[in-house]
């Protein structure tokens, strides 16, 4: 179950410079918040909003002035219990001047045999929703990621568009940057949370990487693996499981702030060939956990050779995995 809730920080002294019918807004004092637009701000609203969590029981994520609760539902003793904390919450909106809008606050029921409980905050019951952005990515309560696939490559497509039409010199200086820069972020944002799985959607995201370099002078008639090839660059497909292997190796090598004992299952005691940094997976009965970021991972991961996964920096790590993913690539990875 994932709630979503938003509180906008007041300001605590606004100034309104709206020049109407020859006359300046008044000053107002605002009795709760922090100042807008200061640096000190944002440290004083990370103060104010530190003992957020302080008695709840669900798990509370806080970013900016967004706030996600999140609990396992399976009985109606869960549903009481999550009502609680969001009663809690209120409460402490309502004792800090603080108070959330409840008109932003939605609740995604996540699961086929959810109560789908209807929950109520400061009095009113909370909407409920399928879909709901966070930080950019599109998050379904079908745990699906075709949604979000299909809006990286809009995006993506929109802005190649614009650079198709606006820049004349379509020479490979030119426009392999500006792919790299403009294009491609789109296609990758976050993608480590939302990889597709779906042979639509793998094929959707690499046909805006294949329009993109027949734009390029000289290669529109040649094969796409051998654009690639002149161009240097790899498959948007490999380029994920390069990523995937890349945020393993900040999570194993305590570069990323994850608790990896919770994040993986170690085969460290019960190994019998290979590196000693195996992982194990876990049982999955659904696609939907299959796929999912902690299990796809672990038959590259332990295939990995243990140069690899004990280099010494992320620059050393990437070099020996472009190695690795080169050979296997030859032999038809």
């Amino acid at each position: 179950m994932w709630i979503v809730m938003k509180c906008s920080a007041p300001a605590l002294l606004k100034v309104n410079l709206t020049l109407l019918n020859g006359k300046f807004s008044v000053w107002r004092g605002v009795t709760s918040g922090v100042p807008q637009g200061s640096v000190l701000g944002l440290i004083l609203f990370n103060l104010f909003i530190n003992d957020l969590e302080k008695g709840v029981s669900s798990e509370v994520v806080k970013f900016a002035d967004d706030t996600k609760l999140f609990r396992i539902v399976k009985t109606e003793a869960d549903c009481e219990g999550l009502q609680e904390d969001l009663t809690k919450l209120s409460d402490w909106a309502t004792k800090w001047q603080m108070k959330f809008n409840v008109d932003k606050c939605k609740v995604m029921h996540i699961g086929k045999n959810n109560p789908n409980y209807t929950y109520s905050m400061m009095g009113a019951n909370l909407a409920t929703t399928n879909q709901e952005r966070d930080l950019g990515v599109i998050m379904d309560s079908s745990l699906k990621t075709s949604t979000q696939s299909a809006a990286a490559v809009k995006k993506a497509n929109r802005m190649l568009g614009i650079i198709k039409k606006g820049i004349e010199n379509k020479t490979q200086n030119i426009l392999l940057p500006l792919y790299k820069t403009m294009v491609r972020p789109h296609l990758e944002y976050c993608v480590q949370m939302w990889s597709p799985h779906l042979k639509k959607d793998i094929l959707a995201l690499e046909r805006v990487q294949k329009r993109a370099t027949k734009m390029i002078r000289g290669l529109e008639r040649v094969p796409y693996e051998e654009r690639l090839k002149r161009l240097g660059l790899f498959s948007l497909e490999k380029r994920r499981l390069r990523g995937d292997m890349i945020e393993v190796y900040k999570i194993m090598s305590g570069v990323e702030r994850a608790d990896k004992e919770k994040l993986f299952i170690s085969s460290h005691n019960r190994r019998t060939r290979g590196h000693q940094m195996k992982l194990m997976g876990s049982r999955f009965k659904t696609n939907k956990r299959k796929f999912f970021f902690t299990q796809r991972v672990v038959n590259l991961w332990n295939s990995l050779p243990e140069e690899a996964v004990k280099a010494r920096t992320i620059i050393e790590f990437k070099e020996k995995l472009d190695n690795f993913m080169e050979v296997r690539s030859i032999k038809g990875y």
